[in-house]
């Protein structure tokens, strides 16, 4: 049984490899950070408000225009050869630039966000590629096991030693595993697609290993989340915005000058220069307290977050703890007894020394103990990357 599942199992692995790209989950975290479209999106987003910030003048639009007065029944018309007006806007400036800076760290804090969301859904997606091939590895062994006993059981039956029924057993069996070999296989063909799609649009990788020691936890302190600081940003941007919607019932300024022609005669001028006062007092106040009660709903927003964030923080180190002790017991104690039952099942239906029956139940709990452990531990991996990156 060693040699053929070893010439199986390279083969197979031969296989997946040519039609997939392998790659370690470092990589795949950096090269979906580095390309995935969503991200780029929002990177860009946040580039564009950050330009957006020099934008601010406290100088308006610029009028030019011409015309006259006075025209008709004779008499010298006055007529505006050139005039240029000036709109000075400059007590709303500072709260512009200020809205624009918060919304320019929101948009960098929303940023920070998506890589860390991205990063966890790459890591998921890679800690279930890396179970579906320990499946489907699983699934070979139990292939090779039941390809040999069914060797055993039509050498068996060809000298009488076993009844039909127990060959045919045995045959029912070995096909049946052989479906689920390929079921499996088609698992995780499906899981190397979902993990490609975070990493490109027309080549499909597959995990290779995964760390499954429980050594480090990203310890981030909750002050320096990403979903705390774009929390943070949301409130500070609430403020500004009350600011600049106060700064806009300031006065504004212009000044006006032009060139002027009186009949036939040219080389007059005319200025002037005034202020402009907004009068709606009512809306603006409306709206003042729109803003403000927005402000309170951040704030409420950003507490709920918080009690959310701390809750789910504390669930995760609890289920961290009760998949690592379980996986624990499976690496010291299910895995080692299961493969030697499986060793020692096939050797005694061999020598005659345990019946066919006895034979299924044995490699049956074994496989149990196999996909168990991989069920364990996939629950492990993705917990301690839910962690690092929550």
């Amino acid at each position: 049984m060693t040699k053929r599942y070893i010439i199986i199992i390279l083969t197979g692995l031969a296989t997946v490899a040519q039609a997939q790209r392998p790659i370690s989950l470092e990589a795949a975290l950096a090269k979906a950070a580095r390309d995935y479209p969503a991200l780029r999106a929002a990177r860009l987003k946040a580039a564009g408000l950050e330009a957006m910030k020099k934008s601010v003048s406290p100088f308006g639009d610029l009028d030019l225009s011409g015309g006259g007065e006075e025209i008709g029944h004779g008499n010298d018309a006055v007529y505006t050869l050139a005039r240029v007006r000036q709109n000075i806007d400059p007590f709303s400036v500072k709260g512009k630039r200020v809205l624009l800076d918060r919304q320019a760290g929101v948009a960098k804090a929303e940023e920070a966000v998506a890589g860390r969301d991205l990063a966890r859904m790459v890591a998921a997606d890679y800690i279930n590629d890396y179970a579906a091939r320990l499946r489907w590895m699983n699934m070979l062994r139990s292939d090779s096991l039941y390809a040999d006993f069914e060797e055993v059981a039509r050498k068996r039956y060809e000298l009488k030693d076993i009844s039909l029924l127990e060959y045919q057993t045995a045959q029912s069996y070995r096909r049946q595993v052989s479906l689920s070999l390929r079921e499996a296989a088609r698992d995780m063909e499906k899981a190397h697609i979902a993990l490609s799609q975070w990493l490109s649009a027309d080549t499909l990788f597959m995990a290779t290993d995964v760390d499954t020691t429980i050594t480090h936890i990203d310890g981030t302190h909750a002050e320096h989340h990403p979903v705390h600081l774009l929390a943070e940003q949301r409130a500070l941007l609430s403020e500004a915005n009350i600011k600049e919607l106060r700064s806009r019932m300031a006065p504004k300024l212009f000044v006006e000058a032009g060139l002027q022609k009186i009949g036939p005669r040219a080389g007059y001028y005319a200025w002037q220069a005034g202020v402009s006062i907004p009068m709606s007092f009512g809306a603006h106040k409306s709206t003042m307290k729109a803003a403000r009660i927005a402000r309170q709903q951040v704030q409420a927003e950003n507490e709920d977050l918080e009690r959310q964030h701390s809750t789910k923080h504390l669930l995760l180190l609890a289920d961290l703890n009760k998949y690592r002790q379980s996986t624990d017991y499976y690496v010291r104690t299910a895995l080692p007894l299961a493969r030697e039952q499986q060793r020692v099942a096939l050797v005694s239906y061999r020598a005659r020394s345990i019946g066919y029956l006895d034979f299924i139940q044995a490699a049956d709990q074994a496989l149990k103990a196999e996909m168990g452990y991989v069920e364990t531990l996939t629950q492990l991996l993705q917990t301690k990357y839910e962690l690092m990156y929550y």
